[in-house]
């Protein structure tokens, strides 16, 4: 046990005297300053790099809420028609129909615009926005040709 407690004394006072800094580790090695200049230019491109991903967040959150309010416009507009016009009292099963199209096109319109802004902020330049913009106009204009074609 008297050998255990001296061996633990014993470097816990080697740890105490070394050096805890790379500065101080390294201080008579480095004579030129190169590690610390390797060391400050690690230090600035961990700082970009989480300033780079912080600002992708909050690019990411404010794709979310303008992919909402854009794909909540069908729904508020039939919701405005059906409150307008009463048209549960007169056709409940009409307006369930629309609702439930509407919360489906709200749906649809959110996913498409939101997978837009995310490509948009991913790939940035290397996005062809007008391409992505002629494919949902194109979904759009053949969905509604084959719900007018019944």
């Amino acid at each position: 046990m008297k050998t255990f407690m001296m061996t633990f004394l014993a470097l816990m006072a080697l740890q105490m005297t070394a050096s805890s800094t790379p500065e101080e580790m390294y201080g008579s090695l480095d004579k030129d300053g190169k590690y610390r200049q390797m060391q400050e230019q690690v230090d600035q491109m961990i700082q970009k790099s989480e300033q780079a991903e912080e600002e992708k967040a909050v690019k990411q959150q404010i794709a979310l809420w303008v992919a909402l309010a854009i794909g909540f416009i069908p729904l508020c507009a039939i919701g405005k028609q059906v409150f307008s016009k009463r048209t549960w009292k007169d056709n409940p099963g009409g307006t369930r129909k629309a609702l439930a199209i509407g919360l489906t096109g709200t749906a649809l319109l959110f996913g498409l615009n939101y997978g837009i802004f995310l490509l948009k902020i991913e790939y940035g330049g290397r996005f062809n926005t007008a391409l992505a913009v002629a494919l949902v106009l194109l979904l759009t204009i053949g969905a509604i040709y084959v719900a007018r074609k019944k």
